[in-house]
């Protein structure tokens, strides 16, 4: 492990990823069904809980690592990376340019189911792999579990909301 962060360009995995969050944050979007703010199922809570560990983990444990493009796997896992965060990328476009509706996060994107809980996770899987041994592979692991599932569990909801308003 380094404490070489600039020159050791882990720093940029989370960097890549928040980019499209922080467009989210800012930018104003649709509304959000009234709904999302009532109380949500009890699993959620300690699987949200795990997401934010996880979230916490794959953000900063890369930060202190170094790339070792040494071998064919990391150079494969590079390119997994780029393949992953530019699929994440689209889905974030395909949100930005068509409306901006909740669903629109969760919707299948070229065939793939949830691609913006998806995409992050195998970028975060395969970084671990670029990475300098770490314990980003864990941490991923834990996140993606996580944070699959709640994105999952949101977009039943959505769906079934909208049929039940549906004319």
């Amino acid at each position: 492990m380094t404490l070489d962060m600039l020159l050791g360009w882990g720093w940029m995995v989370p960097v890549a990823v928040l980019f499209p969050n922080v467009l989210w944050a800012v930018l104003p979007g649709a509304a959000w069904p009234a709904s999302r703010t009532t109380a949500t199922q009890p699993w959620t809570r300690w699987v949200e809980f795990v997401e934010c560990v996880g979230r916490a983990a794959v953000f900063i444990l890369p930060v202190f690592y170094r790339f070792k493009l040494g071998t064919p796997a990391s150079v494969v896992a590079v390119l997994a990376m780029l393949l992953a965060l530019a699929f994440y990328y689209v889905g974030w476009i395909r949100y930005f340019t068509r409306g901006r509706e909740p669903e629109l996060l969760y919707k299948r994107l070229l065939g793939v189911p949830l691609p913006l809980a998806v995409s992050p996770v195998v970028y975060f899987l395969a970084a671990s792999v670029a990475l300098e041994p770490s314990p980003l592979a864990v941490a991923a692991v834990v996140f993606g579990a996580a944070h699959v599932a709640i994105g999952s569990s949101e977009y039943r909801r959505l769906v079934a909301e909208a049929r039940a308003f549906a004319p």
